[in-house]
């Protein structure tokens, strides 16, 4: 017989103790004074990957092809930080596959209502004018994070896909949620023009959460006073 499909269902913005009830998913607990951490692995050549259905207030998000979740509380039940891992393509992927992959993974948040998100103090620039910049993490000698090569709504060539460096993030937000879609790429040896190793990964937020982190550790419960 098959091994049944494993199963998370969880809100972004729901308690742990409701995502544990609703998911046939066995996650790993693990706590410390302030942090509990749920995890749920397995591995990535498994042809039984999860199905994680992650929804807020206006938003669903389905993929089938979770290979690692983990769930993070601070001092209470509310889940406020979201980790998936997403099998993606095969190792040693075409490039083109992965970068299909990757618009189609962006056309999903797209379509569930995400949009970009610019950090603040950073130039407000499309993915349009991005040619006109020729480093992908600056903008007129400025340092960013989130610049116009990190639109979700351009597209990239192979050459310019190539050429960016190979840790990437785009960052999206959605109804008091936070994004970080992160890519990682590692060229194969053989054929590192044609194929690579990839690993794409979700990093979901509440608001709260996000924005503590623009502030110092220990004013972390004063960030909206700070920001």
């Amino acid at each position: 017989m098959n091994e049944e499909k494993p199963v998370i269902r969880s809100d972004l913005n729901g308690t742990i103790e409701n995502m544990l009830s609703s998911s046939t998913a066995s996650f790993d607990k693990d706590c410390n004074s302030s942090l509990c951490f749920y995890d749920f692995d397995i591995p990535a050549e498994s042809t039984n990957k999860a199905t994680a259905f992650l929804t807020s207030s206006e938003s669903s998000l389905v993929f089938n092809d979770v290979i690692s979740a983990v769930f993070i509380t601070h001092n209470g039940s509310m889940i406020t930080d979201t980790n998936i891992i997403l099998g993606g393509v095969t190792e040693n992927a075409k490039h083109t596959e992965a970068a299909i992959y990757f618009y189609e993974t962006l056309d999903k948040m797209k379509s569930a209502g995400w949009q970009r998100y610019i950090f603040p103090g950073e130039a407000r620039i499309s993915g349009a004018e991005a040619k006109r910049f020729d480093r992908f993490d600056e903008v007129l000698g400025v340092p960013t994070v989130t610049g116009p090569w990190k639109d979700p709504a351009l597209k990239l060539d192979q050459t310019d896909w190539l050429a960016m460096p190979t840790i990437n993030s785009w960052y999206l937000y959605n109804n008091g949620n936070y994004l970080q879609l992160r890519v990682q790429r590692k060229n194969s040896l053989q054929a590192p023009q044609d194929r690579g190793t990839y690993l794409f990964s979700l990093n979901f937020q509440t608001e709260a959460e996000f924005y503590k982190s623009f502030v110092e550790s220990d004013d972390r419960e004063r960030w909206t006073t700070l920001l």
